[in-house]
């Protein structure tokens, strides 16, 4: 019964969680209670092993916060071998802001799949900030997302496959954003 909410997908632990790659990109974090009070952590410095969290034994998640405002452009792609009720292989969320040069102000990528913990790509969106929101941007950082994490072969996908989507999920997210500019700009 538990599980079955925000908390309990974060509180397994598990790398594979859907809820967490979007959380991480959208900046997230959980507030801790035990019966002597409450602390916050940011869900990026939450995770700190496989199945494990800065989180105590007589703690739960009482709440996750999400900032406002979210960013204008944000997507999450879950890559798996069935579309619906399946483990992802991969999952990748990604939140970038724009500003009206159209130059990227703040960037963040949350990845589940790749590593032993759900992770932020923080070099990717490093070499995100201040970089022209074009398609030579995005092929750069792309690349440069394929080789995030530690992934790992196993029934679900092969390592050169995953790091495959992870590449091909920041192309997608860049293709996707010029077509929703395009139509906004047609009406």
């Amino acid at each position: 019964r538990n599980a079955a909410t925000f908390g309990g997908n974060l509180g397994t632990g598990s790398p594979i969680g859907d809820s967490a790659p979007v959380l991480l990109a959208l900046g997230a974090s959980v507030v801790l209670a035990a019966k002597g009070g409450e602390r916050e952590v940011p869900l990026a410095e939450y995770y700190t092993g496989y199945r494990e969290s800065v989180r105590r034994p007589n703690e739960i998640i009482r709440v996750v916060r999400i900032p406002l405002p979210l960013a204008h452009h944000a997507a999450f792609y879950k890559i798996a071998k069935r579309r619906f009720d399946d483990i992802s292989s991969v999952a990748v969320a990604i939140a970038i802001q724009v500003d009206d040069a159209a130059a990227v102000t703040s960037a963040r990528i949350g990845l589940g799949g790749v590593a032993a913990t759900p992770i932020r790509a923080r070099e990717v969106e490093e070499a995100l900030i201040g970089q022209p929101w074009t398609r030579e941007t995005a092929v750069k950082a792309a690349a440069l997302l394929a080789r995030q994490g530690t992934p790992i072969d196993d029934m679900r996908a092969s390592a050169r496959y995953r790091s495959a989507m992870l590449e091909q999920s920041l192309l997608k997210f860049w293709a996707q954003q010029q077509s929703a500019r395009a139509q906004e700009v047609t009406r």
